[in-house]
């Protein structure tokens, strides 16, 4: 893929990091010239890293990339599990686990995993229609 369509990151899987998820995000918007997806982007993106954070082994490599496609811009986040990303259902007096379902509602493109050949983990991804 063409550098100019996709930012990728490497990082250790520690909370404090996903941050950095954010501002890949961002870096990618700014230089396709779509701020419109910024916000909804970053947050999207830092719901998939966060779930990759908690089902990895703390300190194993993570992996993120934002891609512009044809039509959408695409975020994938890749960890070392091989647990399906799960959407529980709804609880409203639940403190968490509502990520995954938020994301469904923000992925105007579609969602979803794919296990990664060889058998190393999977992708989590999700579309931003443009």
């Amino acid at each position: 893929m063409n550098a100019r369509n996709e930012f990728g990151l490497r990082w250790r899987a520690y909370p404090e990091s996903v941050y950095l998820t954010r501002s890949l995000v961002s870096q990618a918007c700014e230089a396709w010239g779509l701020a419109r997806l910024d916000y909804v982007g970053r947050t999207i993106m830092s719901e998939l890293a966060t779930n990759a954070v908690v089902h990895a082994v703390e300190g194993h490599e993570i992996q993120a990339w934002v891609t512009l496609l044809d039509g959408s811009v695409e975020l994938r986040v890749w960890d070392p599990s091989h647990a399906p990303p799960v959407v529980p259902d709804a609880d409203v007096e639940a403190e968490g686990g509502r990520g995954l379902m938020m994301v469904r509602l923000l992925a105007t493109g579609g969602c979803g995993y794919r296990h990664v050949n060889g058998g190393r983990g999977k992708v989590v991804w999700a579309r931003l229609a443009l």
